[in-house]
């Protein structure tokens, strides 16, 4: 199988290719620039490109039997933040999402799977689970942004275009490269540090390798899920459960401030299982916090 990959050199792209690399298929990359090969995976083919660039998507999509859309523009570091130029901003995630779908209906391409994110949910309703039938009420331009393109997803694939879905990932985590970019770093320094700890953060989560896993079971399944979406969160992580998973591997004395903090609502994520998913858990979630650790005292 050829996968298209978009995103490719962003922090989830590393575990898709990791993930479809390992599954035996060929992978094919858009990157924005081509930097020395030191710096971009040598399995991968690479293709320069981006967003709403027609004759890149050509070469990136050309006799691919599926796509994994995961590619976003931003202006900042934070997903979320305000955006400067929100004209810009939505004409190259969205309008260039758009061009990408008609390339690849064109293309004959065989499956298309659409990273969204869980930031088309702010407001929830509390008469009714949080399934993929609650409405999108996002509060961020982004999550406004990954909802239009969802609505496309389910055009292009409820018309009989084009065999597109959705995997809606919440906040995702898992080591970085370089490593001291990974979520919860600073927090688990302190803890190895032997310093004492304020906490009260915390999220729904999911590993990126599990978010790989997913996309990978959407590309394969038999089942009908044309035009669909699923969600794809493992589990609430407090900051106060990383600090003491951190101090139990570590022996540190550390002591820990604050309180868990708790999810409002439950996800419900039974219809990505339904399809035989299973996510990594605590074990997962202790597995990178002791690499993080291993990395602080190498």
């Amino acid at each position: 199988m050829l996968v298209s990959l978009t995103g490719g050199t962003g922090f989830l792209g590393r575990y898709l290719i990791e993930r479809f690399i390992t599954a035996g298929y060929e992978v094919r990359a858009w990157c924005r620039c081509l930097p020395d090969e030191d710096h971009l995976d040598p399995r991968v083919h690479w293709i320069q490109g981006t967003l709403k660039d027609d004759e890149s998507a050509e070469r990136l999509l050309a006799k691919s039997d599926a796509v994994v859309h995961s590619a976003v523009h931003r202006s900042t570091d934070s997903f979320i933040a305000d955006v400067d130029d929100p004209q810009h901003y939505f004409d190259l995630n969205v309008g260039g999402s758009l061009k990408l779908l008609e390339t690849a209906a064109r293309q004959r391409v065989g499956r298309f799977v659409f990273i969204s994110s869980g930031a088309v949910h702010d407001q929830i309703l509390s008469d009714r689970p949080l399934d993929e039938t609650h409405p999108l009420w996002p509060k961020s331009f982004y999550g406004a942004c990954k909802a239009a393109t969802e609505a496309l997803i389910h055009h292009y694939g409820m018309s009989g275009k084009l065999q597109t879905c959705s995997l809606r990932p919440t906040a995702i985590y898992a080591v970085a490269q370089p490593t001291e970019q990974s979520k919860w770093y600073e927090l688990i320094t302190q803890v190895v540090s032997e310093r004492d700890v304020d906490v009260s953060g915390g999220s729904k989560e999911v590993h990126a390798s599990d978010v790989a896993k997913a996309a990978h079971l959407l590309l394969t399944t038999d089942r009908p899920i044309a035009g669909e979406s699923f969600n794809c969160c493992d589990r609430m992580i407090s900051h106060h459960e990383v600090a003491s998973i951190a101090k139990r591997l570590t022996g540190s004395h550390s002591q820990i401030h604050g309180d868990r903090k708790e999810a409002k609502h439950q996800i419900d994520t039974s219809k990505i299982r339904s399809l035989g998913m299973e996510f990594g858990g605590t074990p997962l979630l202790e597995q990178t916090i002791q690499t993080l650790v291993d990395s602080l005292r190498a």
